[in-house]
């Protein structure tokens, strides 16, 4: 009994610790200090979303935006973005379609910037 609860609680421990999270104003994308207030685009689709998560990834150096706007929806596609706001890639969707480098989600730092 002591032993599972002692796997537990490291569990929860790591889960909670093992990814950043950045709902502060402080978050920057490509030196932009707060971008969900500073990106006119991202800005847009935040106000025109009950449900979206936002996260930051650098991938080879370069930092990418994800926009989910349901997470955990089986459904949702995730669009991942540059700097200028092109869209790089897309990963899930109805057809699970996954259109970034095939490395991409495993060598990439993740930053969680807004959840809700």
């Amino acid at each position: 009994m002591r032993l599972s609860l002692s796997i537990y609680i490291i569990f929860i421990f790591t889960m909670i610790t093992g990814s950043k999270c950045d709902n502060s104003k402080t978050s920057t994308f490509c030196g932009i200090k707060d971008p969900i207030q500073n990106i006119e685009w991202l800005k847009v689709r935040v106000e025109n979303s009950e449900k979206i998560e936002i996260m930051k990834f650098i991938y080879n150096e370069t930092e990418y935006l994800a926009l989910n706007p349901c997470p955990g929806c089986p459904d949702s596609m995730t669009e991942i973005f540059d700097c200028n706001g092109n869209r790089f890639c897309t990963i899930g969707g109805i057809t699970g379609r996954n259109t970034c480098p095939d490395d991409f989600l495993d060598k990439s730092e993740k930053t969680v910037i807004l959840k809700r």
